[in-house]
C-alpha cells in the first residue's frame, strides 16, 4: 500500500481501500466525504493533478453510481483512484480541482448525477433539450433511423 493511501486510510478509516484491475491503488469514501478526501490528496499528498471523472451505474444498489476520480501525484509518481457511490448527488470538487468542471458536467450529463457547489451544471454533450441521461443503465434504449439512401447520395456508396 502506498504512503498516501495508508495516510487517507488513517484520515477516512471507515473507507475501503484495494487495488482498481489496472493495478491503481483506490480508496473509497463516503461521498458526503468526497470534497475533504479530494482535497488531502492536492494539498497534503502531493496528489494534485486531477486527471479524470467517470461514473458506473448499478442500479440493483441503493446508491447506484460509483463516482470514480483519477489523481496523480507529480511529486512521488503514481496514480491514485477516489471513488464514492451516490444515489445521484454529490459534492463538486470543481472548487478546488478546476479541471474536474467539465467532467462533472458530462457525469451529470450522461448519467443524471448531480453535483452540488458546481458553477454550471448545465448540458455538455447532449442538446439542451434533451430528455433523460442515455448512459443509466435503466435508460430506454433506441434511436434514430438511418437513411441509407442518402449516405449512399452523399458519400457516392
Amino acid at each position: 500500500m502506498s504512503s498516501a493511501l495508508e495516510r487517507l486510510s488513517a484520515a477516512f478509516p471507515e473507507a475501503e481501500t484495494g487495488l482498481s484491475a489496472d493495478g491503481i491503488p483506490y480508496i473509497r469514501v463516503e461521498v458526503d466525504l468526497l470534497s475533504r478526501a479530494a482535497a488531502q490528496l492536492g494539498d497534503e499528498l502531493g496528489y494534485g493533478r486531477f486527471v479524470d471523472l467517470t461514473a458506473v451505474d448499478d442500479p440493483a444498489r441503493e446508491d447506484r453510481f460509483e463516482l470514480n476520480y483519477l489523481f496523480y501525484s507529480m511529486a512521488e509518481p503514481g496514480w491514485l483512484r477516489l471513488k464514492a457511490r451516490t444515489a445521484g448527488e454529490a459534492p463538486s470538487i470543481t472548487p478546488r480541482f478546476a479541471a474536474a468542471n467539465w467532467y462533472e458536467r458530462e457525469v451529470w450529463d450522461l448519467f443524471g448525477v448531480s453535483f452540488s457547489g458546481h458553477p454550471e451544471l448545465t448540458r455538455i454533450m447532449l442538446p439542451d433539450d434533451w430528455q433523460g441521461h442515455p448512459l443509466r443503465r435503466d435508460e430506454p434504449t433506441g434511436g434514430e433511423a438511418v437513411d441509407f439512401v442518402a449516405t449512399r447520395e452523399i458519400y457516392g456508396t
